[in-house]
């Protein structure tokens, strides 16, 4: 097992570290810095590099990814763990889903292409790649507002041979929560943008074996222990954790296959009511949700079109705010039952 160093840190086996992966500047001097975290193990083993709030609202992966770190032994691990907490910091500071500074989503593909002389969101993604590039697995930790339930997302077409397509699959039965194949979806917004660019269907294409996250209450970390247990299993399961169990089920797993129907909207302006809970199965024709207006007259319903269930009722914008919904809102996400 060797030193692992990256940018200003060095981190001797059997030892960890925290130091900064990089920094940008800004037009009134600021400078903005990447924070991450080391730990070497004593022995070899994979690179297992865990990122968070790439939307800077979605500090719950922030607190699962340090819980996580914080909870690890060098001394006990085989190989390397490299943990950026805040991938964005600009969209932490500001509770931001998307960059303050140039409006750039930075879950995108940012961190393997991304220009280290361009945009502020550019060099940011230039100074996280840096790292993600020595992966050998990448988990991309996110959160969703209420109501919603804890998944993992495999974007399993993209994958670059059958070896990263499998990794990935055993990736997710080792986290727990219910992963759900986004490959092929009917209906993803075209609003939100091809999915096959967010980081982990990246790191998929270069052959790198990844799982995107996403646990509950985004803005708090109340669901930082659902992270760190599933990442712990993740090691216990590549052998990186001797004695770790390996198979952590969530408590809300589901059982079954699913995969990623798509998004589901309005087209009529109201209240937005939860007439299913996220998280519990339901038949094709379910209503999932009623639109009203502020007298309470029911102006819409909106009914499943598949088996399967809900992650997330996002509400206005795209969950961000509210679920009093204008017209054309994201209202729902949905994964249906697959063979």
């Amino acid at each position: 097992m060797g030193t692992f160093e990256h940018a200003d840190l060095k981190a001797e086996p059997g030892s960890s570290g925290h130091g900064v992966l990089g920094e940008v500047l800004l037009a009134a001097g600021e400078r903005i810095a990447v924070p991450f975290i080391v730990v070497n193990g004593v022995a070899d083993g994979p690179t297992v590099v865990v990122i968070a709030a790439s939307h800077g609202n979605e500090i719950v992966g922030t607190g699962a990814a340090i819980a996580f770190a914080r909870a690890l032994e060098p001394a006990q691990l085989h190989g390397t763990v490299v943990v950026v907490p805040a991938a964005n910091p600009p969209a932490v500071s500001a509770c931001s889903y998307l960059s303050p500074i140039d409006g750039v989503n930075m879950s995108g593909p940012l961190y393997w292409d991304a220009d280290a002389s361009g945009s502020t969101s550019q060099q940011l993604g230039a100074i996280v790649g840096s790292v993600l590039k020595r992966a050998d697995i990448v988990i991309d930790v996110h959160g969703n507002n209420e109501p919603c339930a804890p998944m993992s997302m495999m974007f399993l077409e993209n994958a670059r041979d059958e070896a990263t397509r499998e990794a990935t699959i055993a990736l997710a039965e080792a986290f727990g929560v219910t992963p759900v194949d986004m490959s092929a979806p009917t209906a993803h917004p075209a609003w939100l943008g091809s999915s096959d660019v967010y980081p982990v269907p990246t790191a998929l294409a270069h052959g790198i074996p990844g799982l995107m996250v996403e646990l509950t209450g985004a803005r708090t970390l109340d669901d930082a222990p659902r992270g760190r247990s599933g990442l712990m299993s993740v090691l216990g399961s590549l052998g990186m954790l001797p004695g770790q169990e390996v198979g952590y089920k969530d408590p809300q797993r589901l059982a079954g296959n699913f995969g990623y129907w798509g998004a589901l909207s309005t087209d009529v302006a109201g209240l937005l009511w939860v007439r299913h809970p996220a998280g519990v199965p339901f038949t094709k024709g379910t209503v999932l949700v009623e639109v009203t207006d502020t007298y309470g007259e029911v102006l819409r319903e909106i009914r499943s079109p598949v088996d399967g269930f809900c992650w997330w009722y996002p509400g206005a914008p795209y969950g961000q705010a509210t679920h009093a919904v204008p017209a054309g809102s994201t209202v729902a996400l949905l994964a249906e039952v697959r063979n």
